[in-house]
This record gives C-alpha cells, sequence and structure tokens, in this order.
C-alpha cells in the first residue's frame, strides 16, 4: 500500500517522505490509493529506508514482464550518466584540519569536558543523541577525507591539490565533490542508467559516489548481462565511455560498442614554435613492424622510450615516445609547421592505440551511424523526464544507500508507468495507429 503511494508521488515529482506525509492527509487520490491510511512521518521514512532491500526484485521482474510481452529488446541498451545533487550543502565544506578542530569541540561537549560557561558553537547539537550522531558523521568524513588525501599524494607532483583545498561535506561525507549540470561545484552523485531504444524502458541503473562516468561501461555492461541473463549483444554510448580499455572490456565481454572515440584519445591542436598550427600526429604513418612514425616530409622518428600512465584504479597503459633527428627536423622545409621547441618532432602513442583508430573507422560506417542516433533519443530522454517532469534535480536523502534507494523508486515508478502505456498501446493498436 505504502509502496503505490510512494510510485504515485515520485511520478509527481515528489521524492521526499516529508512531502508524502503532509500528501497522504490532504489529497485525495493519496486517500483512496492508501484506503483512508495516513502514516506518520516516521514511518514513511523508515518505508524509505526499507525499500533499498526490495527494490532490485521489482525492478528485475518488470523487466522480465517487459521482456515476455515482448515490449523490450534485451540485445541492445544505451548508456549515459547524469549527476544529481546530493542532500549536502555545498557552502559547508571543511578541510582536515577544520575537522579535527570541530571534533575536539564535540568531544569535549560530549565527556563535558568543556568550560561551561564556555558558549558552545551553533553547529553544536543541543541533544545527546544529536552530538553522537555528529561524531559519527565526523569520524565518518575523517575516513573519507584520508581516502582522498592518499588518492591526491599519488598523483604526479604537478597534479596534486593542495591539502588545504582537498574538503569534506560534513552533511554526506560519502557524497564526492564535482560540477554539476550547472557547472555549480558541490556535492553530488552520478546515475547511470541502460536504456532500451526502443520501448524506453531502464533495463540497468545504478547510483555511485562518483563525480564523472569513467570505468562505469564494463560494470554497466555486467549489471545489463544479469538483468538480462546474458542477452546484452550491443551497447550504445557517447565519447565518455570509449577508451581503450573501455573497448577491451567490451571485446573480452563478447559485446559491440558503438561510441565516438572521446576527445581525450584524439591529439589536440598544438602550435608550432612559429605561431602556425601544428601539423597533426594523423598525417604522420605508424609502422608496427618497424615501430616507428614516418612524418609527411618522409623522415623516420624512432622509439624513443616509454612510460606507464595510470587510467583509473589499479589499471594503467604504457605510453611510447617517438621522436625524429633534431638536425634533421630543423632543417625541414615543414619545420615552421611541425616543430614546437629546439629539438625534434616527438609524437606519443598509447599501447593499444590500434582500437581507438579502428573504432573511428568503424564510426564512420552508416550502419553504426544509424546505431548510435538511437542513443540520444532514448537515454537522454529518459534523464529529461526525470529531471524535468519528475523533479529529480536533487536527492532527499543523505548516503549512497538512500540516493541509490532513491534511484531505484524512481526508476521503478518510470518503467511501470511507460509498461502500462505499451501495454495499452498493444491491446489496442488502432487507437495507437490513429
Amino acid at each position: 500500500m505504502l509502496l503505490k503511494m510512494v510510485i504515485y508521488q515520485i511520478l509527481l515529482g515528489n521524492h521526499s517522505p516529508a512531502t508524502w506525509y503532509k500528501e497522504a492527509k490532504r489529497n485525495t487520490d493519496m486517500t483512496w490509493l492508501g484506503r483512508g491510511y495516513k502514516p506518520s512521518r516516521t514511518v514513511w521514512y523508515d518505508f524509505r529506508d526499507r525499500a533499498g532491500k526490495f527494490i532490485d526484485q521489482l525492478h528485475q521482474q518488470v523487466v522480465d514482464i517487459a521482456i515476455e510481452q515482448r515490449h523490450l529488446d534485451p540485445s541492445i541498451g544505451a548508456l549515459d550518466g547524469s549527476s544529481v545533487s546530493a542532500c549536502a550543502s555545498r557552502h559547508r565544506m571543511v578541510n582536515l584540519a577544520t575537522l579535527n578542530k570541530r571534533k575536539a569541540i564535540l568531544q569535549g561537549a560530549i565527556d563535558a569536558s568543556v568550560d561551561p560557561e564556555r558558549t558552545l558553537p551553533k553547529w553544536v547539537p543541543p541533544s545527546e543523541v544529536g552530538r553522537a550522531d555528529l561524531l559519527a558523521r565526523i569520524e565518518h568524513a575523517g575516513e573519507v577525507l584520508a581516502a582522498r588525501h592518499q588518492q591526491n599524494d599519488a598523483r604526479p607532483s604537478g597534479k596534486r591539490k593542495d591539502p588545504n583545498k582537498i574538503v569534506v561535506s560534513l552533511s554526506d561525507p560519502d557524497a564526492p565533490l564535482g560540477l554539476d549540470k550547472r557547472k555549480t561545484y558541490r556535492p553530488l552523485y552520478t546515475i547511470q542508467n541502460v536504456v532500451d531504444p526502443s520501448s524506453y524502458l531502464i533495463i540497468s541503473y545504478t547510483c555511485t559516489a562518483s563525480a564523472t562516468d569513467a570505468g562505469m561501461l564494463p560494470v554497466m555492461i555486467d549489471q545489463t548481462q544479469k538483468i538480462t541473463r546474458g542477452s546484452l549483444k550491443r551497447m550504445l554510448a557517447d565519447g565518455g565511455y570509449c577508451s581503450i580499455l573501455d573497448i577491451r572490456d567490451c571485446t573480452d565481454r563478447g559485446i559491440e560498442l558503438i561510441a565516438p572515440v572521446s576527445a581525450s584519445g584524439t591529439s589536440r591542436q598544438n602550435k608550432s614554435r612559429e605561431g602556425l598550427p601544428q601539423i597533426p600526429r594523423e598525417q604522420f604513418t605508424y609502422d608496427a613492424q618497424a615501430n616507428h612514425y614516418t612524418c609527411p616530409a618522409g623522415e623516420i622518428l624512432k622509439y624513443k622510450d616509454r612510460e606507464k600512465k595510470q587510467r583509473g584504479g589499479d589499471r594503467f597503459l604504457y605510453q611510447s615516445r617517438f621522436q625524429g633527428d633534431t638536425e634533421t627536423c630543423n632543417a625541414c622545409v615543414l619545420s615552421g609547421q611541425c616543430l614546437s621547441g629546439k629539438g625534434g618532432r616527438m609524437i606519443k602513442r598509447t599501447e593499444g592505440e590500434e582500437l581507438l583508430e579502428a573504432q573511428r573507422a568503424k564510426m564512420l560506417e552508416e550502419r553504426s551511424k544509424e546505431f548510435y542516433a538511437l542513443r540520444g533519443q532514448s537515454v537522454e530522454l529518459i534523464f529529461g523526464d526525470a529531471k524535468g517532469n519528475r523533479r529529480h534535480d536533487r536527492f532527499h536523502g543523505r548516503g549512497l544507500k538512500r540516493a541509490e534507494t532513491e534511484t531505484g523508486l524512481l526508476t521503478l515508478a518510470r518503467n511501470l508507468h511507460r509498461l502500462d502505456r505499451l501495454q495499452r498501446n498493444a491491446s489496442n493498436p488502432m487507437k495507437t495507429a490513429a
């Protein structure tokens, strides 16, 4: 009964248990759905937390029904991600020094070791329960902040952030910090959806404590295969899901990837030392057997060395460098357009780059263009509906688990609404045609 009422409220764009409580008292539709039952605020909040235990099972049932009734094609999916603001303020984030200072003040208030005549800051809760809850969040925030400092220390020295600028949100420590769709730096979570391009039903979904889509392609493929029982054959995605490692993961899983090569996989248009557009690396020919490049003037760029490049988590790729002879390059008639420094022209090639070249050639085919056109018509529509019609531009519960539950409830409501429409159209084809 509560689930029916919640799904109805989500379709109206109400995602907060506090709003469900108010609507159950004054909305006649909610009274009819609940048969006169008017739960308390506590009941609504408890139900939101309990729903996380069974929401995946309900989603699996809806997908199975859609496949059985031939409304959903499990062999193809369109993938995309979108960031949603966490239930946390973007104005109240603290670094390690401030966190330790607040922890000491709060611990003193709990232990009654602080001078009673001293005025406590307003952020210290007045009750013992509130102080214990805040202390637990501060300790968890310390663990998250320590992990972020560890990640920062592992970066190259030129790419490390100032330790004092590494911050965490005390309201929701799990939420990573990044730019939302309005380019505002704040705590957020990222939702990933795999959508059937023909029915617009969501096949699989997830909510992650990440500010980017990096590394999510194999995760979503495995999750979709589990839901569809290995029926997925083709995945449509944008350039953010098309790296060398992504292509390898799709090949290992027997999945055809329809996605353009990301901008980071191509060379940027640099300037030569005379200020002219530099001759792009695409005009240099690579010989795999000889392991060298040939420039447009016919000169050889020999292999120089290689270095290990981190590519998310514990994965890495080797990047080789090829460089031409300094005297030969400086004497070349194309030196003004080719060289950016005093040395010979240098080309960098990442291990597995032939996969990107093959993917570029594949995306020029008409068949790939037709498939890729389906991606924007389906998965982008789902996110537009969620944020525009369902007003889901911010989470209403703190923590990753509650964000996952809210994402699951929204997905279930959206799929039930869409499946009902598909079933009605199938039962009355003449009305659909008209």
